[in-house]
């Protein structure tokens, strides 16, 4: 008799269908609980299921439906062209699934109006494509290569021809997340002549985001978005911004027109458009616009049929809330009553039908944000903790807000949104004397499991479980299996308690991060993480952002153990740049300078081959041995500066994992 089955005939595992995890390949979740189908049923009954009007929004204007390569995501979900709002899987919080089958709904070409048009469906994000005097203006290429090309292929099927042809006239990138321009190789050729608009700061915040935590964040962005759960009800069922990404290579052709200003006009092929930059908001480089000519404002990310996240779990700097109820704000008092249509990066457009429809959407999206965070902070000032905002936000959100299907949490919810504005004012501490100096994570975890015993706190957990008590029993087996990772008694529980608690949540990101927990503490199975520097991120990169990169990749204690103590000056010959870098106390420290500065080491080097090192086998030895680089002065300390680099691999533990994995 196995572990599992034993744990089961004794009582401690709740008697629910076996399934062969070692067979990861064809994982299934387990049921839906009788508590979970209540609480799920429960939370159905308060949703505003007769507003219809986001599926009016989604199929308004449809040219044609998506075929071809450009389905790619959509057959990954064929549960939801069986599935109705009449008809909701036990599995599933209600109101997720009908975000997903609003998402789902989004399948094709669609004239937002006359010269506007998008392509829906064909991955996470929106193809906007604008008319222009030559040809079409692509904004937001998607997230892969692959998916770009289907999309625009499409695309061209069904757009009339300008002067004989479909040319790409210009490409505008939103903003610095990939989904809106990692498809660029897929529009862009060798004969491409024209502008590529990116806000200001562009490079800069993408090699921020994707170098220096990148590894980190690989990792847990499998949780985020559930990279190992099938695409059924008990699995990934929506990514809130849309169905799903695509799959394929993340590319980047380079802008060579940057928005610096803080709002610029820019005439692309004979079309004015008005750029703002809206930074630190959704993103830490974006920007909106607005096109006169077609009365068309596009908010890029600042809005989408949901609440977004002011913090996100795979990892990223803490957005700021209150400038980005201002920045809707200004949206409003600008352009609502002008514009024709609100057209943005996920989710439909928004039309002025004479009923201030625009106006409304940004005033629920503004007030949705900027009730976050002034109640948030109203209640820190009372004294409320980071640890206990969460609970207290949720009390207390406007009925408006709650009868409103665009402001619901599907990307962030109120509850962890909250805590990361109170850590983004005040930090993570809670200024309880017990936290200052926390316990280790494994040691806290056994002061309670050697106080109670393991039996102790597994029959407890138990015994929440048989109530629905799924998060009380998670708290009291994750001690358990802390302490012991051996204690397959408390994994298994562990992964169902969380599981269940999976399909309760209207959170994307909670639901798929309970369910990958559950999915790895019942495989012991650490899947290939998703990348997040891809070839042309890192060629892109600035010398700055490599540096810094550098930086957090070397043993401290080793370099101290080598003695290094030296400066180092890199020239770039191609660019004219100059960087200068000391490495003391086992730290790397470098800026970029205006002229060379004497150093100890100085390594001349033309950034497109260093871009070649970091993506290709080239080495640096190769260059060195062609003279296509130079390195004069302390050699030796420069070589050992590289055997203190470590290498990242994102299989590090989330939960705890098998000893033998």
């Amino acid at each position: 008799m196995n572990k599992s089955v034993l744990a089961i005939a004794i009582g401690l595992v709740p008697h629910m269908a076996l399934a062969d995890y070692n067979s990861i390949d064809n994982y299934q979740g387990k049921p839906a609980t009788d508590h979970t189908i209540e609480a799920n049923k429960a939370f159905a009954k308060h949703l505003p299921w007769e507003d219809k009007t986001a599926f009016e929004r989604t199929n308004r204007g449809l040219v044609a439906e998506l075929e071809g390569d450009a389905t790619s995501v959509r057959t990954r979900f064929p549960h939801y062209s069986e599935m109705n709002l009449d008809e909701l899987p036990n599995s599933v919080n209600p109101s997720l699934y009908r975000q997903g089958m609003l998402n789902y709904a989004a399948n094709g070409l669609y004239e937002v109006t006359e010269g506007v048009w998008q392509v829906r469906g064909a991955d996470i994000t929106n193809m906007t494509i604008y008319r222009s005097d030559n040809g079409y203006i692509i904004h937001d290429p998607l997230l892969t290569e692959s998916a770009g090309r289907a999309a625009w292929e499409f695309a061209k099927k069904h757009l009339p021809k300008v002067n004989g042809e479909h040319k790409i006239t210009g490409v505008i990138y939103s903003h610095s997340h990939q989904d809106h321009f990692g498809g660029s190789r897929g529009v862009i050729d060798e004969s491409f002549d024209g502008l590529i608009i990116a806000p200001d700061k562009f490079m800069e915040s993408i090699a921020a985001e994707a170098m220096v935590g990148g590894n980190a964040m690989s990792r847990r962005s499998q949780y985020q978005y559930g990279t190992t759960l099938p695409t059924t009800t008990k699995g990934i069922v929506d990514n809130a911004l849309g169905l799903a990404p695509s799959q394929g290579d993340v590319t980047l052709v380079p802008h060579n027109k940057e928005i610096n200003e803080r709002e610029e006009w820019v005439n692309v092929d004979g079309l004015e458009i008005l750029f703002i930059n809206m930074p630190d908001a959704e993103a830490p480089s974006e920007h909106v616009h607005w096109i006169p000519k077609y009365k068309a404002l596009h908010t890029a990310e600042l809005t989408y049929d949901g609440q977004h996240n002011i913090y996100t779990f795979r990892g990223a700097k803490t957005r700021d809330a209150l400038i980005w109820s201002k920045y809707l704000h200004e949206l409003k008092l600008r352009f609502a009553s002008e514009a024709a249509v609100l057209h943005q990066a996920h989710s439909a457009p928004v039309w002025n039908d004479g009923n201030g429809e625009i106006a409304e959407y940004l005033t629920l999206q503004r007030d949705n944000y900027g009730f976050l965070h002034n109640q948030t902070m109203r209640l820190a000032n009372q004294g409320v903790t980071v640890n206990d905002i969460g609970r207290e936000i949720e009390k207390i959100i406007p009925q408006a807000q709650l009868d409103t299907w665009y402001t619901n949490g599907y990307h962030g919810s109120y509850s962890h949104n909250a805590r990361a504005i109170v850590n983004l004012y005040l930090g993570y501490l809670d200024l309880n004397p017990v936290n200052i100096n926390p316990l280790q994570t494994i040691d806290k975890s056994c002061v309670y499991v050697n106080a109670a015993g393991e039996k102790t706190l597994i029959k407890a957990g138990k015994t929440h479980y048989a109530k629905g008590e799924y998060q009380e029993a998670s708290q009291l087996l994750n001690d358990v299996l802390q302490c012991n990772p051996s204690n397959d008694m408390a994994r298994q529980l562990l992964a169902d308690s969380f599981e269940q608690q999976g399909y309760q949540s209207e959170t994307m990101a909670w639901r798929n991060s309970y369910l990958q927990g559950a999915y790895e503490l019942r495989t012991g199975h650490i899947a290939d993480s998703i990348k997040m520097s891809s070839v042309d991120i890192i060629a892109n990169t600035p010398t700055s952002g490599f540096l810094d990169f550098l930086a957090v990749s070397i043993d401290g204690n080793k370099a101290i153990e080598l003695g290094l103590d030296f400066s180092l000056t890199i020239s770039h010959p191609d660019l004219g740049e100059y960087y200068y870098a000391e490495i003391s106390n086992g730290n790397l420290t470098a800026i970029q300078t205006d002229k060379p500065i004497k150093a100890d080491a100085t390594l001349t080097i033309n950034k497109s081959d260093m871009s070649q090192i970091l993506v290709t086998e080239l080495t640096l030895a190769n260059l060195l041995e062609t003279q296509k680089a130079s390195l004069k002065g302390d050699n030796e300390s420069f070589m050992k500066l590289a055997s203190t680099v470590e290498k990242f691999t994102p299989d590090f533990d989330i939960v705890p994992m098998p000893v033998s994995k």
